[in-house]
């Protein structure tokens, strides 16, 4: 018999071409409901045997007939979705994107929507589980940036009737103003470093270079008669690369503190024939910077006795330095390799402020 009375109603269970089909249709013990059922029963094994979807349509809700109409495509989840996407843009990504989506998707998106069905996902779901991290408005952005590529994967394959992660608002980022060294206080943490980690400090404090800037830096990429420095290459996560925007390609001109670490470095025991800096340790090419910071840059600043802030402040503490002796905004954007002033203006409106010549310049131009 295909039905079949259990403990919460009656069980519909019958196999077709190997297939089995079973449901609980939650009802009473009695005549009536167990010839409803029945007739029911007839209907779902019909549609099955003839391909008659209508059926759907009179039980939508029906597990045995999704179950054998359903395509694999409403089948699809994020989990089996994000592989696609994945797999397609991989080869346009940086190594350092792919390492940001990989954290992103094993930590937040697959552990929390990677069984959720694409056609059955909710702007709802995204914004209840966000609202219940601690996660800055940046963390969110790139997950939602990452659910927005999965999702328009597949709009485009149609898979999916519309993305429903544009409906999700972008989540506002905290902007954290700079918080550049002192003079004093570079000159207690340079105080507090030995050669060659020295002269790598004072060189970024006085460029204004990124740290994968200053690893990749070559002595073919110097010329100290001329006083500049041609920024070609970056490295990040061990590899060697051009940097990401043509802006980046740059060439910079040099300070007289920049210019007394490269030759504190060419009298020193330290010299290598091809990168300006080296690890001492190894007299290698720099290819992570974590090091540097744990090991060299934590106990420098605890040893000058001044506050703790991450390596990239001497990036901010050039900015600022330069803006705070009148250089013009869009050569201080030139040199840090901005496309425009627009990044100075929105970072360090703080030191502009004190600059009101410069800012009438870059507006005459």
């Amino acid at each position: 018999m295909a039905v079949k009375e259990v403990s919460k109603g009656y069980l519909i269970d019958f196999t077709i071409g190997h297939i089995r089909y079973r449901e609980v249709i939650p009802s009473l013990h009695n005549k009536t409901s167990l010839a409803t059922i029945s007739d029911r029963e007839v209907t779902y094994r019909m549609a099955v045997t003839t391909s008659d979807e209508t059926a759907l349509t009179r039980y939508p809700n029906s597990k045995i007939l999704q179950k054998a109409f359903k395509s694999e495509k409403d089948e699809l989840t994020i989990n089996d979705y994000w592989r696609i996407w994945y797999q397609r843009g991989q080869s346009q990504w940086e190594l350092s994107t792919k390492r940001g989506y990989n954290q992103k998707l094993r930590c937040y998106i697959l552990p929390n929507f990677g069984n959720v069905r694409l056609k059955e996902f909710r702007p709802s779901m995204f914004q209840d589980w966000a609202a219940k991290q601690t996660l800055s408005g940046k963390s969110l952005n790139e997950t939602l940036n990452i659910m927005n590529g999965i999702f328009e994967t597949a709009f485009h394959d149609e898979v999916i009737e519309k993305n429903p992660i544009k409906l999700i608002r972008r989540y506002k980022q905290e902007h954290k103003e700079p918080s550049p060294f002192t003079k004093d206080e570079i000159i207690k943490i340079l105080a507090a470093l030995e050669t060659p980690y020295r002269e790598f400090f004072q060189f970024a404090i006085y460029t204004g270079l990124r740290t994968g800037e200053l690893l990749a830096l070559r002595w073919e990429d110097v010329d100290m008669d001329r006083k500049v420095a041609h920024i070609r290459k970056n490295i990040t996560n061990g590899h060697e690369k051009e940097p990401k925007t043509k802006g980046s390609i740059r060439t910079i001109e040099l300070q007289p503190e920049a210019l007394d670490a490269l030759e504190c470095i060419k009298s020193s025991c330290f010299l290598d024939s091809y990168r300006v800096f080296i690890d001492p340790n190894t007299r290698k090419t720099y290819k992570y910077a974590d090091g540097l910071r744990k090991y060299t840059w934590i106990p420098a600043l605890k040893k000058a006795g001044v506050k703790y802030r991450y390596p990239y402040q001497c990036r901010h503490t050039f900015a600022s330095t330069m803006l705070s002796d009148g250089k013009n905004p869009m050569w201080v954007a030139a040199q840090m390799g901005h496309a425009d002033w627009g990044m100075i203006r929105k970072v360090y409106g703080r030191w502009l402020s004190n600059n009101m010549r410069a800012i009438d310049e870059v507006k005459e131009c």
